[in-house]
């Protein structure tokens, strides 16, 4: 807002630079998010057909590439750290657009996952969740979660806007044709994101949330006072908590990115109308990924994750037993806060083990989350191979979010942070 008033050295809300740097990652996640987590399921399929493999053994690659990221997240979080989200993110998102380029060239499963691993994974990972995550969180104390979620609302975005999109592209010129596009439209939007990002308020003047006095040179490191490390941090129950109902938590919105539309066609569903279907879950999540993130500035996150999840059982449920467009309606409205996970996580992290060393705890336990899911995407293939298909996994999600639930529950009852000092 352009009459924004300054009160006690803090700007108006919407004239906070920190905002700006979030609507341009918001629009960087809106590309990569339509295109490297919902766009994957318009991939799967025409991939499976044309190179000649199983659904189970492509899911099986996705797997051991989400394990690869999982082993990998705590170098990416001392990356970030020592040299910042900026150009983290410009050129991982290079590399992964070049790899988009180059699956034009694939003709086999192994020359896929070598192009997927070497180039693509890894890249868009560090580019669009870990680099992106960790310069909202420097930007941010008091609305941390909120900003986190508009994050989280550019990939619901992207999934409207860029999956329809992309499945009437690859449908009319094939899903080589469709990466290449995938591949000129990260390298772009990167090229124009890196011009207004900024790692830290402190590279403008300004303190998170606003505050634009300029900080003393005599001052302590950014955020270090009151900041847990690594080794501390993970001494809490409350690290492990978290790890555990994120870990669960991931059982359905890893099956939902990969597997909705191949799960709505083996229900007689055409791929126009799951992709459809998908672009209506991926902009559902938006307002509430918002209003998530919303509810977990005003109330305990731990509580606000719980409530969902059984939201997300219901949505498992519900998927195991329509086979009705008004059905799918109902399991979009039940599942939009799968995306939620993620901002509020981090807030929580942010808000439990101060600024200073987020980048390697968030790094850290990223990588402890992915390696214990990496086979949430391979399993629901291996369902789906075995059986015709995926009836098992979904009533296995119902039991896994309710889980979810009372994990979060718990950890809810817990201190988030332990004092400086006391053992």
């Amino acid at each position: 807002m352009a009459g924004a008033v300054r009160a006690n050295g803090r700007l108006g809300a919407f004239a906070f630079y920190g905002w700006r740097v979030v609507l341009v990652l918001t629009a960087t996640r809106l590309v990569a998010g339509g295109i490297g987590i919902y766009g994957r399921g318009v991939f799967l399929i025409p991939m499976e057909t044309d190179l000649g493999v199983s659904r189970d053994a492509i899911s099986l690659m996705f797997a051991l590439l989400g394990l690869l990221v999982g082993v990998m997240a705590p170098v990416a979080g001392i990356v970030v750290q020592r040299h910042g989200g900026r150009r983290v993110m410009f050129w991982g998102s290079i590399s992964s657009g070049v790899g988009y380029i180059l699956l034009f060239w694939v003709h086999s499963l192994l020359a896929l996952g070598l192009v997927f691993g070497l180039l693509i994974t890894l890249s868009f990972n560090w580019a669009y969740l870990q680099a992106s995550t960790a310069i909202t969180n420097a930007w941010f104390i008091k609305r941390k979660a909120l900003a986190l979620s508009l994050l989280s609302a550019g990939i619901g975005l992207g999934g409207l806007l860029v999956v329809p999109a992309l499945q009437r592209l690859v449908s009319s010129q094939g899903w080589r044709v469709g990466a290449v596009v995938c591949g000129v439209l990260i390298i772009l939007i990167a090229c124009v994101a890196v011009v207004f990002i900024r790692d830290t308020p402190e590279e403008k003047g300004m303190n998170p949330d606003g505050n634009v006095t300029p900080r003393s040179r005599n001052a302590a490191p950014m955020g270090s006072e009151g900041s847990l490390t690594l080794r501390e941090a993970s001494r809490t129950p409350f690290f492990w908590l978290l790890l555990t109902g994120t870990v669960l938590w991931l059982s359905l919105y890893s099956s939902i990115g990969l597997h909705f539309i191949p799960i709505l066609i083996s229900k007689g569903e055409s791929p126009d109308v799951a992709a459809w279907l998908l672009g209506l879950y991926a902009i559902a999540t938006m307002p509430m990924s918002l209003a998530v993130g919303w509810l977990s500035d005003r109330f305990d996150g731990n509580l606000v994750l719980a409530m969902f999840a059984v939201s997300l059982a219901a949505a498992a449920g519900v998927l195991l037993f329509t086979s009705s467009i008004p059905g799918y309606l109902a399991v979009v409205l039940l599942v939009s806060p799968v995306e939620s996970i993620w901002a509020v996580l981090w807030a929580l992290l942010g808000r439990a083990y101060g600024r200073r060393y987020y980048d390697t705890i968030r790094g850290t336990i990223y990588g402890l989350i992915l390696v214990l899911s990496a086979a949430w995407t391979w399993l629901p293939g291996l369902v789906f191979a075995r059986t015709g298909v995926y009836d098992q996994w979904l009533v296995a999600l119902v039991v896994l979010m309710l889980g979810t639930a009372a994990t979060f529950v718990v950890a809810s009852r817990l201190p988030v942070r332990r004092r400086p000092g006391t053992p």
